[in-house]
C-alpha cells in the first residue's frame, strides 16, 4: 500500500488547483443501471456541483461539530493529503462528500491536498486504476501522512466525518 500512496502523491504533484494535468477531469458517462449522468475518473468539486443539486443541498444543511472543527484547525498539518473515492450514483457519497467539503472549508484546508476519483457501480474509474487501493464501498476517504495511509473512513462514518478525522489524527 505504501507504494500506491506514493504513486498517488506523485500524481497529486501534477495537480494545479482543480485542473488535473494527467487526466481529464469530470468526465460524464451514463450509469448502466439508471441511465443517469455520473462522473468517472478524476473529479473536481466544481464537477460535483455541476452534476446535480444534491451537493449544494447537503453542503448547506450540514452543521459540523464545533469542538471537532476546532481540533482539526489546530492539527490541520496532520492531514497532509486526502484521497476520496466516490460514486455520484451512490446515496452515501451524495451525503458524505458534501459534508466532507463543509468540514474542509471550515478548517481552511487547501483544495490542492484533496484528490477525488469517481467510480461506476463496479468500482471502476475509467482509465484511473484503483485495484491496489482495495476500494469495496464508496465513499472511501483515505488519509495519508508522509506517503503512508494513516486511516480510512469507509462508506459511513463511525461517529461523524469530523469526529472520525479527529480520531485518525489522534492515532498518529
Amino acid at each position: 500500500m505504501k507504494n500506491q500512496i506514493f504513486i498517488l502523491l506523485v500524481f497529486l504533484n501534477f495537480c494545479t488547483g482543480n485542473f488535473l494535468i494527467a487526466q481529464e477531469s469530470d468526465k460524464i458517462v451514463k450509469d448502466t443501471k439508471t441511465g443517469n449522468d455520473i462522473l468517472l475518473g478524476a473529479v473536481t468539486r466544481e464537477g460535483l456541483t455541476n452534476i446535480g443539486t444534491w451537493f449544494t443541498e447537503e453542503y448547506d444543511l450540514y452543521v459540523p461539530d464545533s469542538a471537532s472543527i476546532n481540533y482539526l484547525i489546530q492539527n490541520r498539518e496532520k492531514l497532509p493529503y486526502v484521497f476520496v473515492v466516490l460514486g455520484t450514483w451512490c446515496g452515501d457519497s451524495k451525503e458524505h462528500v458534501p459534508h466532507f467539503y463543509k468540514i474542509m472549508d471550515r478548517i481552511d484546508y487547501p483544495a490542492s491536498k484533496v484528490f477525488m476519483v469517481g467510480v461506476d457501480r463496479d468500482k471502476k474509474a475509467g482509465e484511473f486504476c484503483l485495484a491496489d487501493f482495495d476500494i469495496t464501498l464508496v465513499p472511501t476517504f483515505i488519509i495519508t501522512s508522509k506517503g503512508e495511509e494513516i486511516g480510512r473512513i469507509i462508506e459511513t462514518p463511525v461517529e461523524s466525518l469530523e469526529k472520525d478525522l479527529v480520531n485518525i489524527i489522534k492515532q498518529q
